[in-house]
């Protein structure tokens, strides 16, 4: 009864806009939600690929500077990635679930979530940059480089952090069009930002590196006021509303119980990236070089994997709120089906055309062959990583955060890792490229088995 009450006072349009996920056909249902979340990560991985472009115009070490600096803030802000997958799982419970008073309460508590997170890691980075990138191998150029990147960066790390964090509440709520939109804004200023501050066309100084990372602040932060605004003006059916301002210890645990091992799974092959930089740079800077430029390549590759993975995540979460849990299922599969055929062959068409597409990146003929031998050997892994993904998203999106993270740590550091340092011993960078493709096939069977096994349709959040 209180519970009806309380629905009934809220405005309509945030009722109205609340998409049925819980009935009718699972295919085309899982299609809608995953080509705008595969349409947003392709704009993003498309406008991280443009960076790498113009800092080949920058020139000197620009790239790999740019590279390990991202590796390392993606490192540090690991403990919040999860907070993304947390909030989404949460939020489209409840919304399966037509309880819309505790999916707004979940909405404000993941900011102030993330409000509680910022400020701590931003202290630790700042102070501890140059130590970090020490380990990760990087000296001369590329520390001094890294260190004002990331400084630069750090700068705006409660906007880089909100955005895909709301935005995955945005897509719990079963909208993933309007994170389009928003990420889509965020896109075209950092586009226009970044090459206007790096090199320094028109009035504007040319900042380098530093105008890089001032750009994907800009750019956040104008993806965070399209946020905000979708979020109040209820549109995504979900909102903040002031009297959930109050910390709800409760409700925090329930995002939590699922972000933090989502946030350890995201940690395990973050540290990992920067173990690689560390075992990448002992060969030389082409080699850095080319391994950057394969790095966004294969990250291009993830919007496909991502929006499928968002997709099963949501309609996994709705259906099981809603008691459904055959549907559920349905959808995990054909997400994953989907992800690993579309990856397999986009990635095969890029493959075949590697050198005149490296060719955009550098002219230095050395890097453009270690990066073609790089793109050749992942190709049989780029299907294993896109099924196992989205199946790992999936379980996060039933409340199972635990195995995945448990397959991602399992896949790195007992087959990936040793491969590699086994490898790169024996014969050189191509065990690099050898060992990412058995760590990928490694997950996605950890992660499939642990999905037949049906446990996750009976988990609580």
């Amino acid at each position: 009864m209180h519970k009806e009450l309380v629905q009934e006072k809220l405005p309509q349009p945030a009722r109205r806009r609340t998409r049925e996920l819980t009935e009718g056909n699972v295919p085309r249902q899982v299609l809608s939600l995953a080509l705008p979340s595969s349409l947003e990560t392709f704009i993003q991985t498309i406008a991280r690929l443009l960076d790498t472009y113009w800092m080949g115009q920058v020139g000197g070490m620009a790239i790999p500077i740019v590279a390990m600096g991202t590796t390392l803030r993606m490192v540090l802000i690991s403990p919040m990635m999860g907070l993304s997958m947390g909030g989404m799982a949460v939020v489209a419970r409840y919304v399966g679930a037509r309880d819309q008073e505790n999916a707004d309460r979940a909405v404000m508590q993941c900011l102030l979530l993330i409000a509680l997170f910022t400020l701590p890691i931003s202290i630790i980075g700042y102070l501890g940059f140059p130590t970090f990138l020490r380990w990760m191998g990087a000296k001369g150029e590329v520390l001094e480089g890294a260190v004002a990147f990331l400084r630069t960066l750090f700068i705006g790390l409660f906007f880089l952090e909100c955005l895909p964090t709301m935005s995955g509440i945005i897509r719990g709520a079963g909208r993933p069009e309007y994170t389009l939109r928003i990420n889509l804004l965020n896109v075209i200023v950092l586009s226009i930002s970044v090459p206007v501050l790096s090199l320094g066309w028109g009035p504007f100084p040319a900042l380098g590196v530093r105008g890089a990372a001032l750009g994907s602040v800009m750019g956040a932060a104008a993806g965070v006021v399209g946020v905000f605004y979708v979020l109040l003006t209820g549109q995504a059916g979900v909102r903040p509303r002031l009297r959930h301002l109050r910390p709800d210890w409760a409700m925090m645990k329930r995002i939590l119980r699922i972000s933090i091992p989502n946030s350890m799974e995201r940690f395990s092959p973050n540290l990992g990236a920067a173990v690689f930089m560390r075992l990448v740079s002992a060969f030389g800077d082409q080699v850095l070089t080319a391994y950057s430029i394969f790095h966004q390549l294969w990250g291009f590759f993830q919007a496909v994997t991502m929006g499928a993975g968002t997709a099963s995540a949501t309609m996994v979460g709705q259906n099981l709120g809603a008691g459904k849990p055959e549907r559920a299922e349905r959808a995990a599969y054909t997400g994953s089906m989907g992800a690993a055929a579309v990856s397999m062959v986009l990635y095969g068409i890029v493959a075949a055309a590697a050198r005149p597409v490296l060719g955009l990146f550098t002219s230095d003929p050395e890097v453009i062959a270690l990066a073609a031998a790089a793109l050749a050997y992942a190709i049989p892994g780029v299907a294993g990583r896109g099924w196992g993904q989205v199946i790992g998203r999936a379980l996060g999106g039933a409340g199972d955060a635990v195995s995945p993270m448990m397959a991602s740590i399992g896949a790195l550091w007992v087959v990936q890792i040793p491969a590699c340092w086994l490898l790169t011993g024996l014969i050189g960078p191509t065990g690099i490229w050898l060992s990412i493709i058995m760590g990928d096939l490694a997950h996605a069977a950890a992660v499939t088995l642990r999905f037949r096994t049906g446990r996750w349709k009976l988990r609580k959040i």
